[in-house]
């Protein structure tokens, strides 16, 4: 099993520092990608708070994911 390690980044300019299995390169990707998706919607919402963004965000993430594990048991 992979060691856990800490990472430090950044959600909407905000410091947050998590523990995973992942390594720093890929982490980073995934707070580049959040932020990323966190400025789209905010330019098309310019009205939501920070927590609102991030709900969506998971709430996108949660229903792609669903969306990928229908495709793939489908294709069992």
């Amino acid at each position: 099993m992979a060691e856990k390690m800490r990472f430090k980044g950044e959600i909407l300019g905000k410091p947050i520092t998590i523990t995973s299995n992942e390594t720093q390169a890929h982490m980073k990707a995934v707070f580049d990608l959040a932020n990323q998706q966190l400025n789209e919607m905010r330019e098309l919402a310019p009205r939501l708070t920070d927590d609102q963004l991030i709900t969506l965000l998971a709430i996108n993430a949660l229903s792609d994911q669903l969306k990928m594990q229908a495709e793939k048991d489908a294709n069992k």
